[in-house]
């Protein structure tokens, strides 16, 4: 019940107790309770609101970070330091030709590069950063975005 549960709350996190329920076929005090459950031990960390600003409010880069790393502190400890910056949406440790990958968020192109220039690139393992600045989102955690277009062909008959 519990990875069906999980991909439930995944696609729809505002889903309630009692129709998951239903579709698990328990009650929904068994599901609050399960919930709860996955809230206390961590292995659901909190629940996301995705909206669809493509950039009118903010602006969204995806960071690349080289990093060189000192004996016994590996890519943990610039990792770590990263991701307590409030710009820092997302971190992650990633294989290829830069070492982290940040998501960071700004509100000019300006205060994105500053952010980059003086906060990350100063630190003394970063060698070298990357940045990309999103421009458009067709799609984030699973969800399409954008206006359906309706096919305005004529109709042809034989």
């Amino acid at each position: 019940m519990k990875q069906k549960l999980l991909a439930l709350l995944t696609k729809n996190p505002r889903i309630s107790a009692s129709s998951l329920a239903k579709i698990l076929g328990t009650t929904a005090a068994k599901i609050e309770a399960e919930i709860q459950k996955l809230l206390k031990s961590g292995e659901i960390v909190g629940f996301a609101t995705i909206l669809n600003s493509n950039g009118q409010d903010e602006i969204t880069a995806m960071v690349e970070v080289r990093v060189t790393t000192q004996r016994g502190r590996g890519f943990d400890e610039v990792g770590e330091r990263l991701a307590k910056f409030p710009e820092v949406v997302n971190a992650f440790l990633i294989s290829g030709s830069h070492d982290l990958n940040l998501l960071v968020k700004g509100k000019s192109l300006a205060d994105v590069a500053n952010f980059v220039n003086r906060k990350v690139a100063v630190l003394e393992s970063v060698t070298g950063t990357t940045t990309h600045f999103l421009l458009k989102k067709y799609k984030e955690d699973g969800l399409i975005f954008g206006e359906k277009v309706s096919d305005q062909r004529l109709k042809v008959s034989a």
